[in-house]
C-alpha cells in the first residue's frame, strides 16, 4: 500500500503498489524530509530572521521534536493543530479539497536482530486544521501579564531564588550563580517586561545546568536566550529585546545536526519551564474556580 489516495464516493483507496515501488517511494519521501531538515537547519542559522520564525513555530509547537518543528516551519510555519486525513475524519472534520499535505516524522519501535530495541522514524502526512472546515481556534495565552508571570516563574523555579541589590551587569534584571544554584533578582527593577525577559532567559540558565553534565554558561549563553525568546513567545511577553540577531559564530563550521543538538537543548530547557509554569497556572485557576463555587 501507499499513501497515494484516490478518492472514492465514501471515502479514500489507497493505490496498490509492488513491494518495491512501494519500499522505493518511502525511501524517497524519507530522503526529501531529511534533505528539507537540514535544509532548514542552515536556512536559520544563517538568517537571524528566519530563526525567528522557528522559534515562534516551536513554542507554539512546543509538544513537536526540532526536527519536525522545522519541517513545519518550512511547510506551514503558522501552523497550530496537525492530524492526518483520517483522525480528521475521525474527529468529524473534512480535510478542504485541493489541499496540500505536510510530511513530518512519526517515531515507531521495532527490535534488532539480536534482540535490542530501536526507534525508526516513518514519513507522516498530516494536514493543519487551517486547511479543514474544523473550527480554528487561537491558542490561548495563559497569562499575558508579566508581573504575574514572572512570580510564577520564580516559585517553580528548580534551584534557590534570592533578591539582589546588585547583578554582574547593570542591565540586568536576574542572573543565575551556578556556584550557588541560585537565581538572584534584582529588588529596583521597574520594567515588569524587561524583568520577565532576564527572568526567563536567567531561569533557562538554570534549567540548561540541570540538562548538562557540566555547565558554561558561555556555551549555553544562545541557548538560553533561545529558550527565553520561546518562553516569553509563549505567554505573549514582548520579544524584542532578545538577542537572537547574534548568531553563534561557532555555528559557522558546524554539521546541521550538531546545530540542532543545540536547537534541541534551548527546546527542551524551554519545555520544562513552560510546562511546570502552565501546571501551576493551572492550579491556581482551579483553585479560583472552586472558591467562586463556595
Amino acid at each position: 500500500m501507499t499513501e497515494n489516495f484516490k478518492p472514492k464516493k465514501n471515502g479514500y483507496q489507497q493505490q496498490m503498489l509492488s513491494k518495491e515501488e512501494f519500499i522505493e517511494k518511502r525511501k524517497a519521501e524519507k530522503d526529501a524530509v531529511y534533505q528539507m531538515i537540514d535544509d532548514a537547519t542552515n536556512e536559520i542559522a544563517s538568517d537571524p530572521a528566519k530563526l525567528r520564525d522557528y522559534l515562534d513555530t516551536q513554542s507554539r509547537m512546543d509538544r513537536y521534536t526540532v526536527n519536525n518543528a522545522l519541517l513545519i516551519y518550512k511547510q506551514c510555519p503558522s501552523a497550530t493543530q496537525l492530524k492526518d486525513f483520517n483522525d480528521w475524519a475521525e474527529a468529524g472534520v473534512r480535510v478542504n479539497k485541493g489541499s496540500k499535505s505536510m510530511m513530518i516524522l512519526e517515531p515507531y519501535e521495532y527490535t534488532h536482530p539480536d534482540g535490542t530495541p530501536a526507534i525508526g522514524y516513518n514519513v507522516k502526512k498530516v494536514f493543519d486544521v487551517s486547511q479543514t472546515n474544523g473550527k480554528q481556534t487561537t491558542a490561548p495565552s495563559v497569562n499575558r501579564d508579566p508581573r504575574s508571570l514572572i512570580a510564577v516563574m520564580l516559585d517553580t523555579a528548580p534551584v534557590e531564588v534570592a533578591s539582589a541589590d546588585e547583578l554582574p551587569s547593570p542591565h540586568m534584571g536576574a542572573f543565575y550563580d551556578n556556584d550557588k544554584q541560585t537565581l538572584f533578582v534584582r529588588k529596583d527593577i521597574g520594567d515588569s517586561v524587561a524583568l520577565c525577559q532576564c527572568v526567563a532567559q536567567e531561569l533557562s540558565f538554570a534549567q540548561l545546568s540541570i540538562d548538562s553534565k557540566a555547565y558554561s554558561r558561555r556555551d549555553m549563553g544562545f541557548q538560553a536566550v533561545c529558550a527565553g525568546y520561546m518562553l516569553c513567545q509563549k505567554y505573549g511577553v514582548d520579544t524584542k529585546n532578545f538577542a537572537i540577531n547574534r548568531l553563534p559564530e561557532t555555528w559557522k563550521d558546524m554539521q546541521p545536526k550538531d546545530i540542532r543538538s543545540d536547537l534541541t537543548k534551548a527546546k527542551n530547557a524551554f519545555k520544562d519551564i513552560h510546562e511546570r509554569v502552565s501546571t501551576e497556572i493551572y492550579r491556581k485557576r482551579q483553585e479560583r474556580s472552586k472558591a467562586a463555587e463556595r
